[in-house]
């Protein structure tokens, strides 16, 4: 048991670190509303009790200390989660004015939001092709797990849905300037599926779908992989440097835009009116500081469970969870050019 358990335990943080690096929930439960702290805290936290782990992200309210404008809200978000995570998402996005979400799209078309533009048409990350180019890999970890891909379960024809994030053509430029195209791009490849490696993890997956507790001991990993980088891929301190820096770069320019379609979007709303930025929680603490420059603070803030573990009903004892904590954390902690088994 302890082979297969290290087994999957390597699996799935190779897998993790894989999906994170090229990216971009038991009832789902909100803790009552609390009031953040002035210093950026992490969107994410991992809760325990003697029976259940949950990972938990955060949709932070900032509201303007400069007049009356609209409240924005900071929305990080699990890409797999249980549907009842997304569920609680889609309902609490949905209450909002407008919803500007991440997704690299072939073309980008700059839109404006008013009341009057009711019949407005509306770019969606999900329509034609792009449907189509669902990472195998992240929707076959998902249904392994038993659980749900964010581009699946959430319904971006919403119509207060807007794309804010960078053209292919954009990021590519990005890839260029800072000299890691190569590695990314095949990240990216193997991704999109057929590639020897999804073959590999098509196969792990399998094995893994055979055991509730392996499945358990999975998520655990997951978990646990999450929590250690707070949910930013940039933190891994066993990333290329290279790799490294095009992730950091990547994330400060898309968050710069995203700030620039605010700013758009701020001069065309009344105060009564409320903004959800709808991105990954790696991008949530630049954001953050974005907003302090624009004047904005936190006023509140919910925590949507994306996914939890029943340790009792998948026979996982305490010193088995104990041993994935300590195992991830010694991944962890190793450098990036130490060589690895």
């Amino acid at each position: 048991m302890v082979v297969k358990m290290r087994f999957g335990l390597l699996f799935t943080l190779a897998a993790s670190l894989f999906l994170a690096a090229c990216s971009a929930p038991k009832a789902t439960r909100r803790t009552a509303t609390s009031e953040p702290p002035s210093v950026p805290q992490p969107y994410v936290r991992l809760i325990s009790d003697s029976n259940t782990v949950q990972l938990q992200i955060a949709s932070r309210k900032f509201f303007s200390t400069r007049g009356k404008r609209p409240f924005i809200w900071l929305t990080g978000v699990s890409h797999i989660g249980e549907p009842k995570y997304f569920a609680a998402l889609q309902h609490h996005l949905d209450g909002q004015t407008l919803v500007l979400f991440e997704g690299i799209n072939d073309l980008r078309a700059t839109k404006t939001w008013s009341d009057a533009d009711t019949n407005r048409e509306v770019d969606h990350v999900q329509s034609g092709d792009s449907q189509k180019k669902l990472s195998s890999l992240q929707v076959s970890m998902a249904e392994t797990l038993g659980l749900a891909f964010q581009l699946e379960a959430i319904d971006y024809r919403r119509p207060n849905f807007f794309n804010s994030d960078l053209s292919i053509q954009q990021i590519r430029e990005i890839i260029a300037q800072t000299g890691g195209g190569e590695s990314f791009e095949s990240l990216v490849q193997m991704m999109e599926g057929g590639s020897w490696l999804d073959a590999i993890f098509q196969v792990v997956f399998q094995f893994l779908s055979t055991s509730p507790k392996l499945r358990g001991l999975s998520k655990l990993a997951l978990m646990e992989t999450i929590g250690e980088i707070q949910g930013d891929p940039a933190q891994i301190q066993m990333l290329p440097p290279q790799l490294k820096q095009l992730l950091d770069a990547l994330i400060a320019r898309r968050n710069q835009r995203v700030v620039a379609d605010l700013k758009l979007q701020l001069a065309l709303m009344t105060p009564s009116n409320s903004i959800a930025v709808f991105y990954g929680t790696g991008h949530m603490r630049d954001l953050e500081a974005r907003l302090k420059e624009l004047g904005y603070r936190p006023a509140e803030q919910r925590w949507f469970t994306a996914f939890s573990v029943d340790m009792a009903a998948t026979g996982i004892s305490e010193t088995e969870h104990q041993f994935v904590r300590g195992f991830i954390q010694r991944e962890f902690q190793q450098p990036a050019n130490k060589e690895k088994l």
